[in-house]
């Protein structure tokens, strides 16, 4: 008898594949299955890499119509990265910058004083700058790397 996949009778590999059942997992067994499935990847990142699964960070209320979620500190260096969500109607107040800020939106439009952004739009904010309330009426998902801590809203 042959090794190879070409020498199976297919109606023996569909009989097999007709008897397979799912097999039912307690929630500790699937909990755990997901964790070792999750280290598999992140044994093979490189060194000097890292990489943030979307289930690994929490969103975080800011207020009733918005969150955020930290994807990256670097404190040394006074900067973080991270996205905001904002549900329709919601409003981040105005504010001065002490770095210079990037700020991309991933999803819906906002306003920042009369300028209006849209999903693929990116705005700039330099060091020392006022950044006037940003607001939605659709809501929107931004990617911002700005400062760390965070402005002090007015």
């Amino acid at each position: 008898m042959s090794d190879s996949p070409d020498d199976l009778d297919p109606q023996l590999i569909a009989e097999l594949a007709g008897a397979l059942r799912p097999l039912s997992l307690t929630d500790t067994q699937r909990e755990r299955l997901r964790t070792r499935m999750r280290a598999i990847p992140a044994e093979a990142v490189p060194a000097g890499m890292t990489t943030l699964r979307a289930a690994e960070a929490d969103w975080l209320p800011l207020n009733p119509l918005v969150q955020i979620k930290v994807l990256r500190v670097d404190a040394a260096a006074g900067n973080q990265t991270l996205l905001i969500r904002a549900a329709a109607g919601a409003v981040l107040p105005a504010h001065r910058h002490s770095r210079d800020e990037e700020f991309i939106v991933l999803e819906g439009q906002c306003r920042i004083g009369t300028l209006v952004l849209e999903a693929g739009d990116a705005h700039f904010t330099a060091a020392g700058s006022w950044h006037d309330d940003v607001i939605t009426d659709t809501g929107v998902l931004v990617l911002v790397r700005g400062e760390y801590p965070a402005p002090v809203y007015a």
